[in-house]
């Protein structure tokens, strides 16, 4: 191989090489810091959500974490000492982002607060589906019995078929778990 060769073809290859290599290392390494503080951020603001939805509630730390269920999307439960509940579902909503819901109940079934994160739908309209009016609809419903859009007086957003399709069955699972473990 002559020098002309070597530096046209081989000398490039090796410089990115190593530039890359360099490049994932410092991410590792970013990576390697912010991770634990982005769980525990995520985890001190899901606490505050369980909370939110649980009007007996003022102390996050006074939450029981319930372990043992089976229903599908769940992704959390705690109960607190008067025996309500609060539960967290996850469900695929607009362009396969997550619609994550909370859900208070009280020791009768009766749903005491709704909290939805819709961060990841589009904003201005599947992202409406978490304002605090289109959810009053959901406001001390029966949260025994699922529901669908349009029966029981539930609305869809308009506009955002998707990401209601994806809140509604996010509730439909955190009612299925609370029967599931009533």
């Amino acid at each position: 191989m002559n020098k002309s060769t070597w530096e046209s073809t081989v000398k490039p290859v090796v410089v990115l090489s190593v530039i890359a290599l360099v490049v994932s290392f410092l991410l590792a390494l970013v990576n390697s810091f912010t991770a634990p503080i982005i769980e525990a951020n995520q985890k001190a603001a899901t606490l505050a959500a369980y909370v939110d939805v649980m009007p007996t509630v003022s102390d996050a730390k006074t939450l029981e974490e319930v372990t043992g269920y089976t229903t599908e999307n769940v992704t959390g439960v705690v109960k607190a000492e008067d025996g309500s509940m609060a539960i967290k579902a996850e469900e695929k909503g607009f362009d396969g982002g997550v619609l994550s819901v909370i859900m208070g109940f009280d020791t009768n079934g009766t749903v005491t607060g709704i909290w939805v994160d819709a961060s990841t739908q589009t904003k201005g309209i599947g992202s409406n589906v978490a304002t605090d009016t289109f959810l009053a609809q959901f406001n001390g419903m029966d949260g025994t019995q699922n529901i669908a859009i349009g029966q029981g007086g539930f609305d869809a957003y308009s506009g955002a078929t998707i990401s209601s399709k994806a809140l509604f069955a996010a509730i439909n699972d955190c009612v299925n778990c609370y029967n599931e473990l009533a």
